[in-house]
């Protein structure tokens, strides 16, 4: 089972970096007329740095929890729970994003998906 649970954790971090990546490198819906540093949201104008670092680093966590849990490592399940909670919150966090604007709901589907299997795989772990 954590095997499993190592898989889906690598396989959010690979699609959380790859979604991330692409807004960030297309900037179709991003403000960046001060560069892409300070790049905002058009509608709140929220600067997007701080949820970027945010969702990088859970997608890091999520890969080294998976490698702990993968490759047995002693402090792994610990560093994997750490990482499922982090995915919890920015899945929880994002989805309102999503709900504010019914034409973000194609990245809902992930989102509830890293939720449901956040909450799985720290059952599993637990």
């Amino acid at each position: 089972m954590e095997a499993g649970v190592g898989v889906f954790m690598a396989a959010m971090a690979i699609g959380m970096v790859i979604i991330w990546t692409s807004d960030i490198v297309t900037a179709d819906k991003l403000d960046i007329n001060q560069g892409r540093w300070r790049a905002r949201d058009p509608d709140s104008q929220s600067i997007l740095l701080p949820h970027w670092v945010a969702e990088f680093g859970t997608a890091l966590a999520l890969l080294i929890g998976a490698s702990g849990l993968l490759f047995d490592w002693n402090s792994g399940r610990s560093i994997a729970l750490v990482a499922l909670g982090g995915l919890a919150y920015t899945s929880v966090n994002s989805l309102g994003w999503v709900l504010a604007d019914r034409s973000r709901l194609p990245y809902g589907v992930p989102m509830l998906a890293g939720l449901v299997g956040a909450l799985i795989g720290i059952i599993i772990l637990i």
